[in-house]
């Protein structure tokens, strides 16, 4: 609101304008991070889809599928199905999730145990599968778990 029109609209009509802004804010913030969890869920089927980058000739859908650092010994016959698994449950829930902070019926209650879950299944597919690409989504599943689980944050109203 202009600083002039302050002096001139009475003290309730302030007010209103005041949480009005206010609210847009939270309506902003609310969307963005909706959205930001819905791409996040995606970049889990995105890179499903990728070949392996430090494999020369790697063929698509091998990004999460080699062999395990922390299961020396388990084949590719195993690794193969918890990795497909893994990467399908993150990106359902943190899609869930991120349509429940937009506020879908059904979801929007249940959003930040869903980001959480989703933040904890993609923790478990990055630490089993690890390459140094996936630093930035550590610190984002990282990240998520701090907001919501020890700060108890929440964008939703």
């Amino acid at each position: 609101m202009p600083l002039v029109l302050a002096h001139v609209l009475p003290q309730e009509q302030r007010g209103a304008r005041s949480q009005l802004k206010g609210r847009s804010v939270l309506d902003f913030v609310q969307t963005i991070f909706g959205i930001f969890l819905i791409a996040h869920g995606l970049v889990h089927a995105i890179l499903a889809a990728a070949p392996r980058p430090d494999i020369p000739d790697a063929k698509p859908l091998t990004f999460w599928t080699r062999q395990s650092k922390l299961l020396p010994g388990v084949g590719e016959s195993i690794t193969r199905p918890v990795a497909m698994v893994l990467w399908v449950v993150s990106t359902l829930l943190f899609v869930a999730a991120g349509l429940g902070v937009l506020g879908v019926p059904g979801l929007r209650d249940i959003w930040s145990g869903l980001t959480a879950a989703g933040a904890i299944t993609s923790l478990l597919l990055l630490l089993l599968f690890w390459h140094r690409w996936l630093i930035v989504g550590l610190l984002i599943d990282l990240g998520l778990l701090l907001l919501i689980v020890v700060f108890n944050w929440t964008p939703v109203n």
